[in-house]
């Protein structure tokens, strides 16, 4: 089974919300291959000024529910855990440096795999808002966790992505834990630790996060509990204004 290697294109409708992040690029440093996404589905969640993380996925809404069989999907569900927003005169404001983790996780032909790394995060706007993102280019990725079928065609490779993501804890949650039931799913692992991070204490951490705070989100009590026929909300949230 090979890796998902193209342009995935899909319509920009949303159960989750609209935001306005235009894609995603995961390409080879030395085979030319790429992986673009173009997001379907994005949230975020910020607990201070300094750090927010970001999802998107062009995934199909069923891949949500509970208890889907994920080798039935194809796609892409990306997690950028922004770690330290830069301040000129006291952090490194250029791509060379390092304020920012990525995780892809990719779905295809029945298998998955997911890569992961880091990079530098420029901010646009601050933490918290009511829709927050950056530019994030020359992220160093690869793969560090696999099904036993799923064959890495890009290798070393370079994520990029102009974020632009509105703010919802809830539909994050939603987001993030269906990136930890894929990590959790994949018995094959390399290169476990992220900038002295494991994984599965990232993972962890970020279960601790999001399990009480829901502020300034969509209330749980008004999200339907995933099912096939309707993956996260009753009510989806209205797409922020651009700024």
């Amino acid at each position: 089974m090979g890796v998902l290697v193209g342009c995935l294109l899909c319509p920009s409708c949303g159960v989750f919300s609209g935001g306005l992040t235009r894609g995603t690029a995961l390409s080879s440093v030395e085979q030319g291959t790429f992986l673009n996404v173009t997001p379907r589905y994005q949230a975020y969640y910020s607990s201070d000024v300094n750090t927010a993380d970001f999802f998107l996925s062009d995934l199909p809404p069923e891949t949500f529910a509970d208890g889907a069989d994920l080798t039935q999907f194809s796609g892409s569900l990306i997690h950028v855990h922004m770690f330290l927003a830069p301040k000129a005169g006291s952090t490194p404001i250029e791509f060379t440096a390092s304020s920012a983790t990525v995780r892809q996780l990719v779905l295809a032909e029945g298998q998955m795999g997911m890569y992961s790394g880091g990079g530098f995060l420029l901010p646009s706007g601050t933490a918290g808002d009511s829709s927050f993102g950056g530019t994030l280019r020359g992220a160093s990725m690869r793969l560090t966790a696999r099904t036993p079928g799923f064959v890495d065609r890009l290798g070393s490779s370079q994520f990029a992505s102009g974020l632009s993501v509105p703010k919802d804890v809830s539909r994050a949650k939603r987001m993030s834990l269906l990136m930890e039931r894929s990590y959790a799913m994949m018995p094959i692992k390399t290169l476990p630790k992220i900038l002295g991070e494991d994984q599965d204490d990232a993972i962890n951490s970020m279960r601790n996060t999001l399990g009480g705070d829901t502020s300034e989100s969509t209330p749980d009590s008004e999200i339907e509990k995933p099912v096939k026929g309707n993956p996260g909300t009753a009510k989806p949230a209205p797409l922020p204004k651009p700024q």
